[in-house]
């Protein structure tokens, strides 16, 4: 179990969050004030009846174009090439599941965020769904204001994930040792330094961890620089698993 917890972190690159009896799921990207131009968007999903809720639900964003729509997975594929920004995608597809269609979309359009839309919300799907690099995992029962909410999010480099899901993602945290010690190879973080990652591994942004730590903003920024140059990492995500996999850094602290 410990070890799908790290591959999942590795991939996906999640961080979890755990405050008031309530869990968020945020990536390692920073949330930008506004998006530059029009986000290129798909959609695919098998059922038209939730397909034309959840178009109708991006429709009224300016900011959001619809490229291309899809109800099949061998319809989908071919919507990967429009080079989109956002893909919102169900997991059950009559021809095939739709983590292929993730893992092609990784494969051609890295930078390319997910929001998986779908019923699945068991152990087994979330994690083959964050493997595969998953950005979002959101139900169908949710509010088309909240389906418009969460794709602008997970465009703006959140990581929207429906309470349940992220209760199983917590069992997976829960699972692993508790050690307050660092393995004897692990790189070497200075205490602001593992301060800072604990914050940013609990889910707050820069300026949140600035504020608390009473560091200028520019400070907190050479930090993180100074902690992926120390872990050999490039993203948040992957500082998060390589310093919980080096036990540098605790997210379950009160």
């Amino acid at each position: 179990m410990a070890d799908l917890w790290r591959k999942m972190m590795r991939k996906a690159g999640w961080t979890m969050l755990k405050a008031a009896g309530t869990i968020d799921v945020m990536s390692e990207i920073e949330i930008e004030p506004a998006l530059k131009s029009k986000a290129r968007v798909i959609v695919v999903e098998d059922d038209a009846r939730l397909r034309d809720y959840a178009i109708g639900a991006l429709s009224v964003a300016e900011e959001i174009e619809l490229v291309g729509d899809a109800g099949n997975l061998a319809d989908g594929l071919p919507l990967v090439d429009l080079m989109p920004d956002l893909a919102l995608l169900d997991l059950g597809l009559p021809d095939g599941s739709g983590i292929s269609l993730i893992e092609a979309i990784r494969a051609k359009v890295p930078n390319c965020r997910v929001l998986v839309f779908t019923v699945f919300e068991d152990k087994a799907s979330v994690l083959n769904t964050l493997k595969a690099g998953a950005d979002g995992y959101i139900l169908k029962d949710t509010t088309a204001d909240m389906v418009l909410a969460h794709v602008r999010a997970t465009l703006a480099g959140e990581t929207p994930i429906s309470a349940r899901a992220a209760s199983h993602l917590l069992s997976l945290v829960r699972d692993e040792p508790v050690v307050e010690t660092s393995e004897p190879d692990a790189p070497h973080l200075s205490p602001r330094e593992r301060e800072l990652l604990e914050y940013l591994a609990r889910g707050l942004s820069r300026k949140e961890a600035a504020r608390i730590m009473n560091l200028s903003p520019y400070t907190v920024a050479e930090y993180v620089q100074g902690i992926y140059r120390k872990l050999q990492v490039k993203s948040r995500g992957e500082a998060v698993f390589e310093a919980i996999q080096a036990k540098l850094i605790r997210i379950d602290r009160d």
